[in-house]
């Protein structure tokens, strides 16, 4: 069953022990708690209306007055009420947000850890770019040969700077096609109990999400003319063949969908209904794998993992040279 996480919205499943987005940590306890709260406004409606009656009604006792005693439990208890639902409302967010709504911002596998580091990988190769094109500008074609192979390093060095560039972005496109796929997956697998609502809300969702993977085939196209290094070229191509796989999923949970609507709209004329062609089972089935979430990131991991670990040697080369240069 998937429920979302109560910070960042992401569909995440019981069995998760944290956020696959956010990272979470139990991101279902805070809905969870809410079944003790009925009893604890109770406990705490009753104290606070006890401790009323006692205090004014000892004085009201010691006056003598006793045709008040009954206005004042009354008035006690509405008053009572409405301070209950206060206190209540502040130990929930209490207990919310220092207990149980705990961040794992160090979790290496949350989508948001993962998008903050490519963030920096993405400004520290942008900034490392542009102090090789400063270079370049300034040395000449006619310049001397020992300034021809400087320039012909740094040319080598500005197509390894650009070819991690492109591949963070597209970890980061990776990303952007996981958070897609979540946002599809429980149209798919609440299919059968979605009502006209939620029926229509997934087609708006599913015509969002086609938009969005345009838009990730079009920023990918800005890095066609870059090379990947050969261990990594497939990844590309990988990525470009999910996306179609994910656009063609979405296409048939979309026919889907309209057959459910099509099906409540012809309810009840049989001849029409009966010819009412429904999406084959094995689609679906097909669409239920597209969108494993599991297999995805597994596969998103190992990619970044890799990159990382090529990204830290490069940039250890890098100190490396710098060092050596400096002594020189």
């Amino acid at each position: 069953m998937l429920t979302k996480c109560v910070i960042c919205g992401f569909n995440v499943r019981d069995e998760d022990e944290f956020c696959l987005n956010c990272g979470l940590i139990s991101p279902l306890i805070p809905e969870k708690l809410s079944a003790y709260s009925f009893p604890r406004f109770i406990i705490i409606l009753f104290s606070l209306s006890l401790l009323s009656i006692l205090i004014f009604g000892f004085s009201i006792i010691k006056s003598g007055n006793y045709d008040k005693l009954f206005d004042l439990i009354l008035y006690s208890f509405l008053i009572c009420s409405f301070f209950s639902l206060i206190v209540e409302y502040f130990i929930k967010e209490i207990i919310a947000n220092e207990k149980f709504t705990k961040r794992s911002k160090e979790n290496p596998v949350s989508l948001n850890f993962k998008d903050k580091i490519i963030k920096k990988r993405v400004s520290e190769l942008l900034k490392r770019g542009q102090n090789i094109d400063s270079v370049l500008d300034k040395i000449k074609e006619n310049e001397s040969e020992n300034l021809q192979e400087v320039r012909r390093k740094l040319l080598t060095a500005r197509e390894i700077v650009m070819s991690q560039f492109s591949r963070y972005e597209l970890q980061k496109q990776k990303i952007e096609l996981v958070r897609l796929q979540n946002g599809v997956s429980p149209y798919l697998f609440k299919l059968h109990r979605l009502n006209e609502f939620q029926t229509e809300d997934g087609l708006v969702t599913i015509e969002n999400t086609r938009r969005e993977i345009n838009k990730i085939r079009t920023i990918l196209t800005r890095f066609d003319a870059i090379e990947f290094p050969r261990n990594t070229l497939p990844e590309k191509e990988n990525f470009l063949t999910q996306l179609s796989e994910t656009e063609n999923s979405c296409q048939n949970l979309r026919e889907a969908l309209l057959s459910k609507q099509a099906t409540r709209a012809l309810q009840g004329i049989s001849p029409i209904e009966e010819k009412l062609k429904i999406p084959h089972t094995n689609e679906l089935a097909h669409t239920a794998e597209t969108f494993n979430l599991q297999t995805t990131l597994t596969d998103f991991s190992e990619s970044f993992e890799e990159l990382e670990r090529e990204y830290r040697r490069v940039q250890s080369e890098s100190e490396i040279s710098q060092k050596l240069l400096n002594e020189n």
